[in-house]
C-alpha cells in the first residue's frame, strides 16, 4: 500500500508539472487576484509550540515567519520556526502553483541544532547524506458544492530514511471540513499515514481535531488575531492544545 500511495501521489505532481502549511500549520499558500498581478505577503506567528501534522518537533513557544512571493498562480517562500527557549531552528522553502481548486507544491524542509551549526551542511544535497527533505505536497482547496480540503504528501528525497537508509517516501493524507460553531468559524481535520516512515511505526491516525481563531479586541482601532488548535495524535497517544498570535 506504501509504494502505491507514494507512486500516486508523485505521478501526479509529476504529471502536472510540478518544479518544486501550515505549525500545526506550514506555510499557507497565498494566490495573487486578477486585480494584482503580484503580491509580496510577509507575516509573524507565535506559536506555544510547534506542532505539525500530529508531530511535536519544539515544546516551547517558536516565533515563525513566512515571506512568499506571488505572481498570478505562482508561488514562492520561505518559512521559518525558531525556538524561544531551546535551540531548535527551521528553514523551510517552498513553490506553488495554484489552478482552480488545485494546488501544487514542492517542499523543501530543513532543520538543524543550533548548538553545533556544523554538523549539518546546508548546501550538501548527496540524497544518502543530506539534511534536507523534499516533499511533493498535492491540496484540493473545497468548492461550493464540495466544500472540504484534502492533502496528499510524501516526501521523496533526502533526509527520511529507514533503518537500512533507503528512503521511507513517508506519506500524508488529510481531510478538512470547515463549519460554523455558534457563529465561530471552525476546522475540523483528520490527517493519517498509509504505512511505517516518519508520521508513525505503522500505518495510522496520527492528527485529529479542530482549530479556530478570531480577532481579539486590544484597543478601538487595532485587533489581534489570535488561533487556537485542539489536536490528537491517537497512533502516539498524545493530545495537544496549540495557541498562536499573528503579526
Amino acid at each position: 500500500m506504501k509504494k502505491h500511495s507514494t507512486l500516486l501521489v508523485l505521478a501526479m505532481v509529476l504529471c502536472l508539472g510540478v518544479n518544486t502549511t501550515w505549525a500545526q500549520e506550514k506555510p499557507e499558500q497565498e494566490v495573487a487576484t486578477s486585480e494584482s498581478k503580484y503580491s509580496l505577503d510577509f507575516s509573524v506567528d507565535i506559536v506555544s509550540r510547534y506542532l505539525w501534522r500530529g508531530l511535536l518537533y519544539s515544546p516551547s513557544p517558536n516565533i515563525q515567519p513566512t515571506l512568499t512571493f506571488s505572481a498570478g498562480g505562482f508561488s514562492i517562500g520561505a518559512w521559518g520556526s525558531y525556538s524561544l527557549s531551546e535551540q531548535y531552528a527551521e528553514v523551510d522553502l517552498f513553490v506553488s502553483y495554484n489552478t482552480g481548486p488545485l494546488t501544487l507544491m514542492v517542499f523543501d524542509y530543513y532543520a538543524e541544532d543550533e548548538t553545533d551549526l556544523t554538523a549539518v551542511d546546508y548546501f550538501k544535497w548527496k540524497n544518502e547524506t543530506t539534511g534536507h527533505q523534499l516533499e511533493g505536497t498535492i491540496m484540493f482547496g473545497g468548492t461550493d458544492k464540495i466544500p472540504f480540503t484534502l492533502t496528499a504528501a510524501t516526501f521523496f528525497y533526502g533526509n527520511d530514511k529507514n533503518a537500512d537508509g533507503d528512503n521511507n517516501y513517508s506519506t500524508y493524507f488529510e481531510i478538512a471540513y470547515p463549519l460554523k460553531v455558534a457563529g465561530q468559524e471552525v476546522n475540523l481535520f483528520l490527517g493519517g499515514t498509509p504505512a511505517e516512515g516518519l508520521y508513525h511505526t505503522e500505518a495510522g491516525i496520527v492528527n485529529v481535531g479542530f482549530s479556530t481563531s478570531k480577532n481579539l479586541k486590544i484597543t478601538d482601532s487595532f485587533e489581534l488575531p489570535v488561533k487556537g488548535t485542539f489536536a490528537v495524535n491517537p497512533a502516539a497517544k498524545d493530545v495537544f492544545f496549540v495557541i498562536g498570535l499573528t503579526f
